[in-house]
């Protein structure tokens, strides 16, 4: 029942502290607003590190850019059911083929998730976390991004010189007693 309230709780639209994006479940999109090519990316219910490596071969790689310890915005709070301020494990990186194709942005709270995000360094964390039997998916939600957004700021550092939106996905991921919360930002240009 709790799992079920948070995965409710997720499929809630959040504002971040500094900006609004609309985060709705895939379904929610209407059909004619989502992009043709990023489709099968975004809806993809498995791993996607498995798919960014089957279409880009041998140049598949992990650029880790950050990872340590923060403390949870009250958006990124709210999803993993915490309070805002809690301390937590973070682990930015670019999913890559000959030029980065995906920013991904993942926090644990708890020990564990903390553990599992710590002893990665550059394996692709989905190749762990889908290895796993007994690995469960919250419902994808999917955002169109803008320039102001501290996600695409992230995801793309001199922002300042484009005003192309970029999708986005999230969802929570469940490995034992493990919970961590993925953002994965589709970049422009990338062809994924």
């Amino acid at each position: 029942m709790a799992y079920a309230l948070r995965e409710a709780s997720m499929a809630q639209t959040c504002a971040w502290e500094e900006n609004t994006a609309v985060w709705r479940p895939l379904e929610a999109w209407p059909a004619e607003q989502l992009p043709a090519s990023l489709w099968p990316w975004l809806a993809c219910p498995g791993s996607l590190t498995e798919k960014l490596r089957a279409a880009v071969g041998d140049a598949f790689h992990v650029r880790v850019l950050r990872e340590g310890d923060t403390s949870l915005a009250a958006e990124d709070a709210r999803c993993l059911d915490a309070a805002t301020g809690t301390a937590a494990r973070i682990r930015e990186v670019y999913l890559c083929g000959d030029l980065p194709r995906v920013y991904a942005r993942t926090l644990a709270v708890s020990a564990a998730g903390s553990r599992w995000l710590h002893e990665l360094g550059t394996q692709p964390l989905g190749e762990r976390v889908f290895a796993e039997v007994d690995t469960r998916r919250s419902p994808i939600e999917v955002a169109l991004l803008d320039a102001a957004h501290p996600l695409y700021r992230a995801a793309v550092p001199d922002a300042r010189h484009t005003s192309i939106p970029l999708w986005a996905r999230r969802s929570l991921l469940t490995v034992r007693t493990s919970r961590l919360l993925i953002y994965e930002c589709f970049l422009d240009g990338a062809g994924v």
